[in-house]
């Protein structure tokens, strides 16, 4: 991801990130800002939309002698001061914010692309490993993109919030599960035996009716409700007494399994394990970061593993990307993983060439 090539240059972890081919984000750090850098802002700042994100600190670059800098960099309507103390969450959201400033979506936008067949998924690998130690592929997360005609592949966070507020996430949520059921089928045919992650957003939570909706649509492609898990996050299930928590158990009910996402290790996230009986955990990447970097975070991550495994619970590590990541896992215990170390979310013909035990000319049959 780059505004300009040489110019300023984002990790490609980052980069990955944004899901888009359109990223026009420029990323400054301190000794970026120099007027040379302002001035090329500047001159394109009437040809093409573009974010700024400035790691960082204000007062720091007016005590340097920069103080014209900083006011001409505050006059771009899309820039957001991350500062000097960042990690890549904090990167990651001030990127999204940018960028959905970019693009404002429509409601009779995103119908159009409900109806025009632009909403697409992409599946990305997850891995498990098993007795003998070996890391295998056992199912995929159906992750939801949006192929703009002209900002390319937009990832959920820049078009999801406004389905919510249009009343679009009952469509989108039902053709994500169809959809992935008839590609699950399809790869069933090719010999390629791969269980389904979806997420779930929490407006679907409070109806009572999308068990039995959900049992249906994966019986009428053939499957069993056990070979698809719905992710659901942390903030969903903090209240006790919500409607979620029964839809939730009404799932479970049906076959489905559930898993915890977006896992952290905090007190709200462990008084969840006995309010509901999850299949499986996913400890946010964060989580696993600050357990590389501190002992006493990692035992306790190491603990609730433990905990997790002896409630019957699968653990999985969500944004592994290093080798590093991947050794740690084997010192807490972890179960699965998915990361950009293993596979980005890619298109089903490649999950097929990678996985399939038939050849070339049966599955063009």
């Amino acid at each position: 991801m780059s505004f300009a090539p040489g110019l300023f240059a984002c990790p490609a972890t980052f980069a990955k990130l944004l899901h888009g081919e359109s990223r026009r984000i420029v990323l400054l750090g301190e000794k970026d800002v120099v007027a040379d850098n302002i001035d090329a802002l500047e001159a394109a700042k009437d040809r093409t939309p573009f974010g700024i994100l400035v790691t960082a600190d204000r007062a720091s670059l007016r005590g340097a002698a920069k103080a014209e800098l900083v006011d001409r960099l505050a006059s771009h309507d899309n820039i957001e001061w991350v500062g000097r103390d960042y990690d890549f969450d904090k990167l990651g959201s001030a990127a999204r914010r940018c960028r959905r400033r970019m693009l404002r979506v429509s409601s009779i936008e995103l119908e159009n692309a409900i109806s025009a067949g632009q909403i697409v998924l992409r599946y990305q690998p997850k891995v498990q490993r098993t007795a003998s130690q070996e890391w295998t592929t056992r199912e995929t997360e159906a992750l939801i993109r949006w192929h703009h005609p002209e900002h390319g592949l937009m990832g959920p966070l820049e078009f999801l919030p406004e389905a919510e507020e249009f009343g679009f996430m009952g469509r989108i949520s039902e053709w994500t599960l169809r959809e992935a059921a008839r590609q699950q089928a399809i790869w069933a045919s090719q010999g390629i035996q791969l269980g389904s992650c979806i997420n779930l957003a929490s407006s679907q939570l409070s109806n009572p009716d999308i068990a039995g909706t959900y049992r249906d649509i994966v019986r009428e492609a053939g499957l069993e409700t056990g070979s698809f898990t719905f992710e659901v996050i942390e903030q969903d299930l903090t209240d006790p007494s919500a409607p979620h928590l029964a839809t939730i158990k009404s799932l479970r009910n049906h076959g489905f399994r559930i898993c915890l996402d977006d896992f952290r290790v905090a007190a709200g996230s462990l008084s969840m394990f006995e309010k509901l009986p999850f299949d499986e955990i996913k400890l946010h990447a964060a989580a696993l970061y600050k357990a590389q970097q501190d002992r006493v975070a990692m035992s306790v991550l190491a603990a609730v593993t433990g905990l997790a495994h002896s409630l019957g619970m699968s653990v999985c590590a969500a944004g592994v990307e290093d080798e590093e990541t991947f050794e740690f896992l084997n010192t807490i215990e972890c179960d699965k993983m998915q990361g950009f170390l293993i596979s980005e979310a890619v298109l089903p013909n490649i999950i097929r060439r990678a996985y399939s035990t038939t050849s070339e000319e049966d599955s063009a049959a």
